[in-house]
């Protein structure tokens, strides 16, 4: 049960960021990301925003849910690994990826042990 509580709990620690973030660009924000992913090289920056924030929004959701916990999790890694050493390494570790690297921490912890018990998926991409 401890385990499972725990990784409820981390679930619900990253839903707390990243939905909150992804409706943030969705809800009137895309234009200043697209600014960002511009100005910092990124390839296809529209197409880009809008898939980022389709991750956090939906896959905040599902990670809710514990669906597809693994996969999403996954992605979400991967997004802050990105951000982190595209866009936020020159600012340095105190002035600028502290928030990423707990966000990239607490996913990697969901990628390798999963949603637990407490989630409504019940394949591999979940528990």
């Amino acid at each position: 049960m401890g385990r499972d509580l725990g990784l409820l709990l981390v679930r619900v620690a990253l839903v707390a960021t990243f939905i909150p973030y992804g409706y943030a660009k969705w809800a009137g924000g895309m234009d200043r990301f697209v600014g960002l992913l511009i100005a910092t090289g990124f390839p296809a920056p529209e197409a880009l925003a809008r898939a980022v924030a389709a991750l956090e929004l939906g896959g905040g959701v599902l990670l809710l849910l514990g669906l597809g916990t693994r996969l999403v999790a996954a992605l979400l890694a991967a997004e802050m690994a990105v951000a982190i050493l595209r866009v936020l390494w020159p600012r340095g570790y105190l002035g600028g990826f502290v928030l990423e690297t707990v966000l990239l921490l607490c996913a990697l912890a969901l990628v390798v042990a999963g949603g637990g018990r407490w989630s409504l998926g019940s394949g591999p991409l979940s528990r």
